[in-house]
């Protein structure tokens, strides 16, 4: 587990990291918390901190609706009674914590492997109120939500202070280690994340903070690894459809080329989803197509 660090950047922003970073924007009095970490003893560290400010949490939002996200945002709205702020879709999941589960295991009831915190939050949030991209009040507090897709399909960054302020920007991308530790990134849409990869570096602020890792001023190179991770994976798929292959095969391809072995069905079931982003990508391009063989779905390559 990664060390937690506090950090102040001196312009009403700050976060803890860890695990799952959380952070926190401050301005005249009020406190807005983005994004809550796995769990109520992640959350609860990061309350300290606030504590420590002297400051009380009003209101919490998310960048995106996934489990290591928002599993502590239910802890800290019933003792806190601050309202949670979601982008629409995504806060039906922090709301309904078995989408996340359901969504990986193709709608059927989940798997025991799946029902571990980090796909399945051992409580929702309550209704989320809905999070649209442009300026926005939140506990009257100025931010711009800006959107991120393709990590999550409507994740969204949190931005305060303009040009000098700081963006708590979700996983729309990944420090170097997480990159060799996990280098089939997990993705809903490919191509709404390259897209996004693409415009990133033409958004001015002073301090970035991703939903992993140690925050950044400059996020150029973070964006540029990450996209060229994802035009690896997509190359990678493209490159297995040499050969009609069902999805499994070209998952077993892609895993080779990168040399992983999953250890277990929750990661395997991860990384298909990320396989099947590519090749939903290939299949928008006309570079791949379906063709239905002996009971099997097949992908191959389009000439």
């Amino acid at each position: 587990m990664p060390a937690n660090h506090w950090y102040d950047f001196g312009n009403g922003s700050y976060a803890l990291t860890g695990g799952s970073n959380i952070g926190f924007i401050i301005h005249e009095g009020r406190a807005l918390m983005v994004d809550a970490g796995l769990d109520p003893d992640s959350a609860r560290k990061a309350l300290r901190h606030l504590g420590a400010l002297g400051v009380p949490l009003g209101a919490i939002a998310l960048t995106h609706g996934h489990a290591d996200h928002f599993g502590g945002a239910g802890w800290v709205a019933e003792r806190t009674h601050a309202p949670v702020f979601a982008p629409p879709l995504e806060g039906t999941l922090a709301e309904h914590p078995l989408l996340e589960p359901l969504f990986l295991y193709g709608g059927a009831d989940p798997i025991e492997e799946l029902r571990g915190k980090f796909t399945w939050a051992r409580q929702g949030t309550g209704p989320c109120r809905p999070l649209s991209p442009g300026e926005a009040l939140l506990n009257d507090i100025p931010v711009e939500i800006v959107p991120l897709p393709g990590h999550a399909p409507e994740q969204v960054g949190i931005a305060y202070g303009g040009a000098a302020g700081t963006l708590f920007c979700g996983d729309v991308v990944f420090p170097e280690d997480t990159l060799r530790r996990h280098p089939i990134l997990f993705c809903a849409d490919l191509d709404a994340w390259l897209a996004t990869l693409a415009h990133l570096p033409e958004l001015e602020y002073a301090h970035f903070v991703a939903g992993h890792g140690e925050p950044w001023d400059d996020i150029r190179p973070a964006a540029a690894a990450t996209g060229a991770r994802l035009q690896e994976i997509r190359e990678v798929t493209r490159q297995a459809l040499a050969e009609p292959r069902e999805p499994y095969g070209v998952l077993r391809h892609v895993a080779a080329h990168f040399n992983v072995t999953f250890a277990a069905p929750q990661f395997f079931l991860l990384s298909l989803t990320t396989v099947q982003a590519a090749l939903t990508s290939l299949q928008r391009a006309g570079e791949a197509e379906i063709i239905m063989d002996d009971n099997r779905m097949l992908w191959h390559a389009r000439h």
